[in-house]
């Protein structure tokens, strides 16, 4: 290999880890098995096991954690061990994908549950019975506005052996439908407005089928809906306080996802609290004890770092990145997956521009790039502008006060829970819970004369 072959090589084992390093979760099979590790395994059998002996009356979960802690690809990794067994209708969506984020309510979210059940029941061939599924479409085409004469039709027209596998008409139907609930504020507001009054009636449609599919499958329907956390903490408080009996009138089991700065307002923790067992909590991974973490020796935790070690390790081949800067990398996350990935992808991104140089200049001679303290420099100065865009003398403040005593003055106040949902401000759980800065929240602090070097 020619030393300018040599240079592209490197610059494709970059691009390949920057396709790896995407901040998107882990929600495919295949994603799972390629780059997924063994993590809060504890977590995933405390959620089966909820599901598995739920009662009728108690068959909705909350699911909370910070942003980017690995709850969607957890949530998946759930998923698909009771798909595998056979015993559940697995059906989980993201509610980003469906809703427009500032207008997801608690109508369109059940009416997104009625529309994921029918989809998920074409693509994987459930035998409804015509005149059945003909009702349901109906239904479907009458809210939203979208014709259905030829469903209805092709339907009629259908023998159950012809309808397994999915019938293309009908597949084109319901994308067009998505497509409207996501674009068409006309519609989604003329849906709102019909059902918040009756919504008994979308309901009983999820409830029918429900009953409809189990009755085909023999297995229970179980809903995953992800990405509620990431709605604004508005929508949230207005969807999970004032209206979560909605959410909990139909019969099968639903795990919901919402924000963790949501659940420090006491108002809308009672209303959860009110109606749900128990709320289930993934937890940022914590590298030091709040003993440990202020003390100049500390010594991280290295079972935690070697689990996100083999994250890295899965996405960008470890000769590509300089061991300690790769532990670097890992305890400035703070624990938090979205960070370390986030990080690294900045780190490669920055290496492969320096490979693109060298191509450019025919620099063959020079020493082969890798992730090193030069390029986690540069990264970590970006990373740390985009974070003091944001914040004045008060949030400075705010953020010395919560280094100073693990908590903040308020838990309800609004700034403060925009920085805990910005990941400013990081959750820590132990026999007590406890609050820290993001390390580089925490470095730009001491840079901006702060916090003192010596306590940080």
């Amino acid at each position: 290999m020619s030393s300018l072959e040599a240079l592209h090589h490197r610059l494709d084992l970059f691009r390949e880890a920057g396709r790896n390093l995407q901040l998107d979760p882990l929600v495919t099979r295949e994603a799972l098995d390629r780059l997924g590790v063994e993590y809060q395994a504890e977590l995933v059998d405390e959620l089966e096991q909820a599901i598995e002996d739920c009662v009728s009356r108690d068959n909705k979960l909350i699911f909370t954690g910070h942003r980017g802690c690995g709850k969607s690809t957890l949530l998946a990794e759930l998923g698909f061990r009771l798909l595998e067994t056979n015993r559940y209708f697995v059906v989980m969506f993201s509610i980003a994908d469906t809703i427009e984020r500032s207008a997801v309510d608690h109508v369109n979210i059940l009416f997104s549950i009625a529309l994921q059940l029918l989809e998920a029941a074409e693509e994987r061939g459930i035998r409804l019975k015509p005149g059945i599924k003909r009702e349901f479409y109906r239904w479907l085409g009458k809210h939203t506005q979208t014709e259905s004469k030829a469903v209805e039709a092709e339907i009629e027209a259908s023998t159950e052996a012809t309808v397994k596998g999915g019938i293309p008409v009908i597949l084109e139907f319901l994308a067009k439908i998505k497509s409207k609930l996501k674009i068409n504020s006309v519609i989604r507001r003329e849906i709102s407005i019909e059902f918040a009054r009756r919504i008994s009636d979308l309901v009983a449609q999820i409830n029918q089928l429900q009953v409809y599919i189990e009755n085909a499958t023999g297995q229970q329907v179980l809903v995953i809906i992800d990405d509620l956390d990431k709605l604004d903490l508005a929508v949230t408080e207005e969807i999970f306080n004032k209206n979560i009996q909605s959410l909990l009138d139909p019969n099968l089991r639903i795990i919901y996802t919402v924000p963790i700065a949501t659940l420090r307002e006491v108002s809308i923790r009672t209303s959860i609290q009110t109606y749900v067992n128990k709320i289930h909590t993934m937890r940022v991974a914590k590298f030091f004890s709040k003993a440990a973490v202020r003390k100049p020796d500390r010594v991280p935790d290295e079972s935690c770092v070697e689990v996100f070690a083999q994250i890295l390790d899965r996405r960008l081949p470890p000769e590509l990145m300089h061991a300690e800067v790769k532990r670097q990398i890992i305890l400035l996350s703070g624990g938090v997956l979205r960070e370390l990935i986030r990080i690294s992808d900045r780190c490669c991104g920055k290496a492969m521009q320096k490979i693109r140089g060298q191509i450019r200049r025919q620099q063959v001679d020079q020493p082969g790039v890798i992730v090193d303290q030069a390029i986690l420099n540069e990264v970590v100065t970006e990373l740390q502008l985009e974070y003091a865009e944001v914040l004045g003398q008060t949030d400075f403040d705010a953020l010395k006060l919560i280094y100073t005593e693990f908590k903040p003055k308020d838990t309800e106040n609004q700034r403060f829970l925009d920085l805990l949902h910005g990941l400013y401000v990081l959750e820590y759980r132990n026999a007590l819970l406890w609050y820290d800065l993001n390390p580089l929240v925490r470095d730009l602090l001491v840079q901006e004369g702060i916090l003192d070097v010596a306590s940080a």
